[in-house]
């Protein structure tokens, strides 16, 4: 708390006070004129600075004199009363008593500083000793007397050989200002935990006989210089808290025993602000970590009672106002606060998580995949030796097989310590920051609710509150994320470099054991000859014609004939088949067909056709004879389902799109198995749209069933997480966080990639990638 100021002060502010000082003006003045600046040459921090000769203080006091000689009318009104002399004097006396007072308790804490380092902090970092870590207790403690000692320094060269009257400190605080808060911040932000890192140290007798043998040393010399005796080691890890709150109060008590006249005045009150507000920070960033800790507490070690008891009045009130307050701003009846650091920042945190677990998830399955595969690779390398050598050469390849079978046990051992614990150690840092990502963004719903009413209390502490999360998010997510895409690159970098390492050992196994192996070219020459060997044998001659039919297997398969691209068909091929055959012998293909046979035909989701024959020339039941109204051919019956007009006809009238529009669309979606679907729900959270759509997807997969199931879903709103521009008529534009209703949660070929929505009256396709469920926060 800031000191109150001097009652006696306010009373000598008068016309007589002013030119009562006239004269300490003049003496400023006119030594500024006169002083002659020489360079020093002393070494260390006091290189560079600026002394003044004696010649010259000699010179300035006889031109001082010269000008506060009385010069008739002005002596009089120059005078000073005795009272005010006597003020004058004691608040310099006053003044030069709490510079000395400065200068010695610095002193005093810089050899407490210098006893820490050299008695505690080294013996002990010197020791190694495991499960004490001399950073965690001391934190920053050397950086802290080293500005310590620039402080004192500059301190010394501020009074050393400088009238009392012309001594002016606060530059001092000025010009250190930065490094002095920059190094206590960080002493300060630590102290509780180091604080309960000795408590911990304590408690083990091993540490504990470690810290008191230092702290006994400490002891004598307090003891042999004649200092208060030091209690233990916890009073000497907070001196550091209690010197920086000390500075405000020091410069306070200076600055009111300075005249204001004083040319160090208005430079202490720019220092005693200055470091008031370091202290102000420093609070500050202490308030933050406590927040962050508060909110980042599991709910698991919070018991039942403790819950409980969380349960009242204001908490229910507390949470329907955020619940009004998200509607309000999901329906844009309210502007959101937003802030574009912490925006980008926290999309790219949810990247990373995302990206970490599909990691973890992919190589685990890898390395298994690789670890059953290995063994039967190394069993066919084998089988093709005993193929390859006769049984009567000597050939043993058992070191090289065992060799490789441990390159495989080295790689899972290496893939594990690499890359698999580093992830999975980076995976578990994720829940943290998203607790306080969900919390961060409840107090900005708490602040833009109190700031629809009148400011009061309240008011302030939710916007304190959220200022002070939001800002400790901000700051230590960019770090958290800078961090986790390093440590992600380099086990990808890791995992790259290890598959190569076994490929080249495989290689190199397979190369010992096979060391001339066939050319894929020369492999139907040696079926042939080997035939034609078999053939000539009598056995095989008198059962020629079953031999011909068993060795169709080895013979080399005619290529399947591409059959020419068929139209698609169009409304005039439609009025055909309706006027030509009757309704039951109209049927509708459920889903896209592809020819496999000969006479076999293409047909696409929705094609009409006329059922000729229900066979094929081989008497067949499951291939039909159709016809489209263009073309005539076969197509499997389960493809097919009974004309339904009425049907149709609302279809027709909903959507009016073909496949042609849709041709390129994966040159724009990027592909992902339906099997990632289905376990998409379990994964999904917050703000992680695809793990949402994923799920979506997966509970309307249908494995072949009519799609026209999907028009029976109850409709569902999402919202845009990306804005789209459409492309064509088809498709519907939407803008960042605009609300949707999925219609169709595929397209009209079953691509479940573009879904059919609405929006503002407008219906189109939209990828499902862009789009997120609609939940709170």
């Amino acid at each position: 708390m800031e000191p109150k100021e001097a009652t006696g002060k306010e009373n000598m502010v008068t016309k007589k006070k002013n030119l009562a000082f006239l004269r300490s003006r003049l003496y400023m003045l006119e030594r500024r004129k006169t002083d002659t600046v020489v360079e020093s040459s002393v070494s260390g921090d006091h290189s560079g600075t600026l002394r003044r000769s004696q010649s010259d203080r000699t010179e300035y006091n006889q031109k001082l004199q010269e000008k506060m000689t009385p010069q008739g009318e002005c002596s009089v009104a120059e005078t000073l009363t005795p009272e005010e002399e006597h003020q004058m004097k004691r608040m310099m006396a006053k003044r030069e008593k709490i510079i000395k007072e400065l200068i010695q308790t610095e002193k005093d804490y810089l050899n407490d500083l210098e006893l820490c380092v050299r008695e505690v902090v080294q013996p002990l970092r010197n020791k190694k000793i495991d499960r004490l870590d001399v950073d965690s207790l001391f934190s920053n403690i050397e950086s802290v007397h080293q500005i310590s000692a620039k402080l004192l320094s500059l301190l010394e060269e501020a009074t050393t050989d400088v009238e009392p009257a012309m001594q002016v400190i606060g530059e001092v605080f000025l010009q250190i200002k930065g490094p002095l808060e920059d190094i206590y911040k960080i002493y300060c932000y630590h102290h509780d935990e180091a604080h309960s890192i000795l408590e911990s140290y304590e408690k083990e007798e091993e540490l504990k006989e470690h810290l008191s043998h230092c702290i006994q040393s400490l002891k004598k010399i307090y003891m042999q210089e004649g200092k208060p005796n030091l209690l233990d080691m916890g009073s000497l890890m907070i001196k550091p808290i209690q010197r920086v709150m000390k500075y405000p109060l020091l410069l306070c008590e200076l600055r009111n025993s300075t005249p204001p006249s004083h040319p160090d005045y208005r430079a202490l009150d720019d220092a005693f602000a200055a470091v008031k507000d370091i202290n102000v920070n420093i609070n500050e960033l202490k308030r933050r970590k406590d927040l962050v800790l508060k909110y980042k507490k599991n709910d698991e070690d919070e018991s039942l009672k403790d819950k409980l008891s969380k349960l009242n009045i204001h908490s229910i009130s507390k949470k329907s106002k955020r619940v009004t307050n998200h509607l309000k701003i999901l329906t844009r009846g309210e502007s959101q606060v937003k802030d574009n650091t912490f925006n980008r920042e926290e999309k790219l945190f949810r990247a990373l998580e995302k990206t970490v677990r599909l990691c973890v998830k992919n190589i685990s399955l890898c390395l298994q995949h690789i670890q059953d595969a290995m063994p039967l690779a190394l069993q066919s390398v084998m089988d093709l030796q005993e193929i390859s050598y006769n049984k009567d050469d000597e050939m043993d390849y058992s070191e090289t097989l065992s060799n490789a079978l441990n390159s495989c046990h080295d790689f899972a051992s290496h893939l594990q310590r690499l890359i698999l614990t580093p992830l999975s150690a980076l995976l578990s840092l994720f829940p943290g920051p998203h607790k306080l990502i969900q919390k961060r963004y409840d107090k900005l719903l708490d602040c833009n609710s109190y700031l629809q009413r009148s400011a009061g209390e309240e008011s302030d502490l939710a916007k304190k509150e959220y200022e002070a999360l939001n800002a400790q998010l901000v700051e230590e997510l960019q770090a958290f994320n800078q961090a986790a895409r390093k440590i992600l690159l380099n086990c990808l970098c890791s995992f790259i470099t290890l598959l190569r390492d076994l490929m080249l050992v495989a290689q190199q196994a397979y190369s010992t054991l096979v060391p001339v192996p066939l050319l894929v070219s020369s492999i139907s020459e040696i079926q042939n000859q080997v035939l034609e060997e078999i053939q000539n044998l009598n056995c095989v001659k008198e059962n020629s014609a079953t031999f011909i039919e068993r060795k169709l297997s080895f013979e080399k398969k005619k290529p399947v004939q591409i059959l020419p691209e068929m139209p698609h068909q169009t409304d005039i091929h439609r009025s055909k088949l309706l006027s030509t055959y009757s309704s039951e012998e109209l049927y509708q293909a459920k889903r896209k067909c592809n020819a496999t046979q000969e006479y076999d035909i293409n047909l696409l989701e929705g094609d009409l056709v006329a059922v000729i024959e229900q066979k094929d020339p081989l008497g067949s039941t499951s291939r039909w004879l159709v016809d489209t109204g263009n073309v005539k051919g076969y197509v499997y019956s389960s493809f097919l389902k009974p004309y339904n007009p009425a049907k149709m006809q609302k279809v027709d009238a909903e959507n009016r799109f073909c496949d042609d529009d849709f041709e390129n669309i994966s040159l724009f979606v990027s592909s992902r198995p339906a099997s990632d679907s289905v376990t998409g729900t379990s994964e999904s959270s917050i703000g992680d749209s695809s793990s949402s759509l994923s799920g979506t997807c997966g509970k309307f997969e249908t494995n072949g069933t009519d799609v026209d199931s999907f028009q029976e879903v109850d409709e569902q709103i999402f919202y845009a997480v990306h804005a789209f521009q459409a492309r064509s008529d088809h498709e519907l534009s939407l803008q960042e966080y605009q609300r949707v209703h999925i219609l169709r949660f595929c397209d009209l070929s079953g691509n479940k990639e573009w879904w059919l929505a609405e929006a503002q009256g407008q219906k189109g396709y939209v990828p499902a990638n862009y789009l997120g469920k609609m939940t709170y926060a």
